[in-house]
């Protein structure tokens, strides 16, 4: 059986420059780091990953979060 789409209000907050904090329901689901080419995101629980754009990385926090949830 399906689950319906329940809307989620995705918060992103600005930590520094180039550093952004991305947010589920005041969860904390990682940091995008935009200094460097490419991107590097890093998760809640601390490992990280890189991405071509901000929206590809917001895309990985966000899978990783439905992933667990």
């Amino acid at each position: 059986m399906a689950r319906k789409n329940k809307p989620v209000a995705v918060e992103i907050n600005e930590l520094d420059d180039s550093i952004s904090e991305v947010m589920i329901n005041k969860v904390t689901l990682g940091t995008v780091d935009e200094k460097n080419s490419p991107i590097v995101v890093t998760f809640a629980d601390g490992h990280q990953t890189t991405a071509d754009n901000f929206d590809d990385a917001v895309a990985s926090l966000l899978a990783e979060f439905n992933l667990h949830h």
